[in-house]
């Protein structure tokens, strides 16, 4: 079973940026891009513990704040070292002005 999560409004999460949220607990890296979509991954480099969502997008790519590392924001996988490792994602709702994380009960 999964539950969809209110996170943040459509409007908080400009194109082109980051957001760091909490939820439960655990730390999540929303990211939308300038074409508008809306992704979300672990708010944690897999190389080091730093925040995703202290670095940058680049199209549909994330790149880490410390080391430079890229992950993809569809797959999670790691494109450049040091990562070696991929990220989490998980599924992210837009409904009605809404930005809602879709996590396992």
């Amino acid at each position: 079973m999964t539950r969809a999560t209110r996170v943040l409004g459509e409007d908080e999460l400009e194109p082109g940026t980051l957001r760091g949220v909490e939820v439960d607990g655990r730390r999540y890296c929303l990211a939308r891009t300038l074409a508008g979509e809306v992704f979300a991954v672990t708010d944690r480099c897999s190389h080091e513990d730093e925040p995703l969502s202290g670095g940058w997008i680049d199209g549909d790519r994330v790149e880490c704040p410390a080391h430079n590392a890229v992950f993809d924001l569809r797959t999670g996988e790691a494109l450049a070292l040091p990562a070696t490792e991929a990220v989490e994602t998980y599924a992210v709702e837009v409904v009605d002005g809404e930005v809602r994380l879709v996590l396992p009960d």
